[in-house]
């Protein structure tokens, strides 16, 4: 059985065709950032409107709130995320709301063109209502109206985060410090009260001084250690 030969033979110079082709193919896709036309409609405004009228006010959606401050691609992040929300709602909304979310979908579907829409980890969320997300569109593709057919947004293809500010070091207190500023001053004494320590040794003798003189009174008389008794003749001296 033989195998039929390829319609064109891979020959040296197309492999070397195919090979130049490939970084024309890259900034191809490259330049779904570049809009020498603008691709957004003069009539958006019309559209958000139409869809606040739809939609409960109060409804709740999460926004941003921590990408980094970029001229530039500040709008492009936010509508991308936008995007991201209009998405969800298309698959949640009723019959009457598909038209007017379809309609504002259209206006910022350009955007998936460049960025990523992938998340970086770093990325925070907060809750706000619908009322406020459609704002933010609004307000983001009127500042992009007349600049979008001026510059280039490749810089803008990924999400980028505000940095994290550093960890503040805790310091001790200037209270906490000595006459120097360099050495802890001395701990203060505590509130409890001095005079128990000085009352217990003398509670201490008292106690010994009652248990010796009570074993002592207990000897019989005439016992060593033991004072007599006096007779009654020493008694009659003691009277005289």
């Amino acid at each position: 059985m033989t195998v039929p030969a390829p319609a064109w033979p891979l020959t040296a110079g197309r492999l070397l065709l195919l090979l130049l082709l490939l970084p024309l193919d890259a900034a191809a896709r490259a330049d779904h950032c570049t809009f020498p036309d603008s691709p957004i409609s003069s009539t958006f405004l019309g559209a958000i409107s139409d869809l606040s009228d739809y939609m409960l006010g109060d409804y709740p959606v999460e926004i941003p709130e921590n990408l980094q401050l970029d001229e530039r691609c500040w709008a492009m992040w936010h509508l991308a995320l936008a995007k991201k929300t209009l998405d969800h709602l298309k698959l949640v909304a009723g019959n009457k709301l598909q038209d007017p979310l379809e309609a504002v979908y259209a206006e910022v579907n350009f955007v998936s063109r460049c960025i990523d829409q992938s998340f970086p980890s770093c990325l925070r969320f907060r809750k706000a209502n619908i009322s406020h997300l459609l704002l933010d569109v609004s307000s983001h593709l009127a500042a992009l109206q007349t600049l979008i057919t001026r510059q280039s947004f490749r810089p803008c293809q990924r999400y980028r985060c505000q940095p994290e500010p550093p960890a503040v070091p805790t310091f001790p207190s200037p209270g906490s410090l000595g006459a120097l500023g360099k050495t802890p001053r001395p701990p203060q004494p505590s509130g409890w009260p001095l005079w128990p320590w000085g009352v217990l040794p003398v509670l201490l003798l008292l106690t010994v001084l009652v248990v010796v003189w009570r074993r002592q009174s207990k000897r019989p008389p005439g016992t060593p250690g033991t004072p007599e008794t006096p007779g009654a003749q020493d008694v009659e001296l003691m009277v005289l």
